[in-house]
């Protein structure tokens, strides 16, 4: 059993304060026998309270945003402290099992204002996890019994959050800031710019606007990375898919579009296309007879183009998305599945795509790598490996530096290969397969040592 940290206690402490926030903490403590501890039993109650998310969520914001804390926090960085950059779900999952293995807490750097990773990017929630939201530990894909939400070492998992079928962005979103305002020390708003490799084999990061930071040992947690089309969006008619998901928790997200193109057929493209159909989660200040967009072209060229054969392909999360592609009762068809790429050109009030005019084009065509000077590519790295784990992590050669994650684009063991999980190459970067990676080499990495 941990101790609550200080923004935790905060927020018991402004949540007590405020009875209409606290109805939920107070009612889940009447089950606290059913839970390891009270205070899981009290983040649960939080969680499930509308009131008292939103009350939490906003006094977690306010304190990491405390500049003089920051200040405080960046000052007292000692040269052997381990450094996390990112504040996403592999930054929550590196500290909270680095903290319960014995270790300080690592300091937690986001470049955005907002902790969380993609997940928090919104505060209402905009589209769903893609494994449904069940009980239990980690485990791979066919293990009924395993959550593959699973967060290694959070106070409260996805499954406590939320009874729906799958959860959702924000469901994730609350789960991580929990482990990251009780297992590390974050600052926000602090954008690493580079990386220099300091005296006796520790290092040193460049921040921009800040105090250069000493550290033991970095890990570089930056999930994804940057959208792919970003140099073609103009924020209005071309989005990219982060920017899309900010319009959709917005006030009349679908309002005045009437034709839009989707280009790319990853999950990210899944996610638009259930928002543009109306089987994401419910947009704020949305209604059918006033958003709804009547035609919705979908360029990928590995997307099925038939219901029929969606829904031999396509995993069950996203089974609902093919019966748009068929004609209704009256003989229209709201999807279209354009099996080509495209590329899309911006002219005033519109996006073209092959001559057509769309109203919006949101582009989903993948991720690269945000640029941080010192620190190169995968080409400069070895996999680094956990016994009884396998490849766990990236390592830069020579360096105190280490990429987990989707970031590190590790290799499918054997045994995920025997199970299916290397059958779906969205795989890759799941959060139920990288997650346990990322906890092993949190588990098992010596302690920082500067001479």
């Amino acid at each position: 059993m941990f101790e609550p940290s200080t923004p935790i206690t905060t927020l018991l402490s402004t949540l007590a304060a405020t009875p209409a926030a606290s109805e939920g903490m107070r009612a889940m403590l009447q089950r606290s026998s059913e839970f390891v501890n009270p205070l899981i039993a009290q983040l649960t109650g939080i969680a499930l309270d509308p009131a008292g998310r939103e009350l939490a969520d906003h006094t977690l914001d306010h304190y990491w945003a405390d500049e003089q804390r920051q200040q405080d926090t960046l000052n007292a960085s000692l040269c052997d402290r381990e450094v996390i950059i990112g504040s996403g779900y592999h930054a929550a999952v590196y500290a909270a099992t680095r903290v319960q293995a014995g270790y300080p807490k690592p300091l937690v750097l986001e470049r955005g204002q907002r902790v969380g990773g993609i997940f928090a990017t919104t505060t209402r929630p905009v589209f769903y996890l893609n494994s449904p939201n069940r009980p239990g530990g980690p485990g791979l894909a066919g293990d009924l019994g395993a959550n593959l939400n699973y967060l290694p070492g959070a106070p409260i998992q996805a499954a406590n959050v939320s009874a729906l079928e799958y959860p959702t962005n924000t469901d994730m979103a609350f789960v991580i800031r929990l482990a990251l305002a009780q297992f590390a020390e974050v600052v926000p708003d602090t954008n690493v710019i580079a990386y220099d490799d300091g005296d006796g084999g520790g290092a040193a990061l460049a921040i921009d606007s800040r105090p250069t930071l000493p550290a033991g040992r970095v890990i570089d947690a930056r999930g994804m990375g940057d959208p792919d089309g970003g140099h073609l969006a103009n924020g209005t008619t071309i989005l990219t898919f982060t920017q899309f998901i900010q319009r959709m928790a917005g006030l009349w997200p679908l309002r005045g579009l009437r034709r839009v193109a989707v280009v790319g057929g990853g999950d990210a493209g899944k996610c638009v296309i259930e928002s543009l159909l109306g089987i994401a989660p419910q947009p704020f200040m949305a209604a059918a007879a006033l958003d709804h967009v009547d035609r919705i072209d979908w360029y990928d060229d590995a997307l099925p183009t038939t219901c029929t054969v969606w829904q031999d392909e396509i995993r069950g999360r996203y089974q609902a998305i093919g019966r748009y592609l068929r004609d209704d009762r009256s003989g229209a068809r709201r999807l279209t599945v354009k099996q080509r790429r495209a590329g899309v050109v911006d002219v005033p009030g519109m996006a073209l795509i092959e001559g057509r005019g769309y109203d919006l084009v949101v582009l989903c065509t993948g991720s690269k790598e945000p640029f941080i000077q010192g620190l190169g590519g995968l080409g400069e790295c070895d996999l680094y490996s956990v016994y009884g784990a396998g490849p766990v992590a990236q390592q830069y050669q020579g360096e105190p530096v280490f990429r987990v994650g989707p970031h590190a684009r590790l290799p499918f063991s054997a045994q995920e290969r025997n199970e299916g999980v290397a059958d779906v190459p969205g795989n890759a970067v799941a959060m139920f397969r990288l997650g346990s990676k990322t906890a092993a080499l949190a588990a098992t990495l010596p302690p920082v040592i500067r001479a």
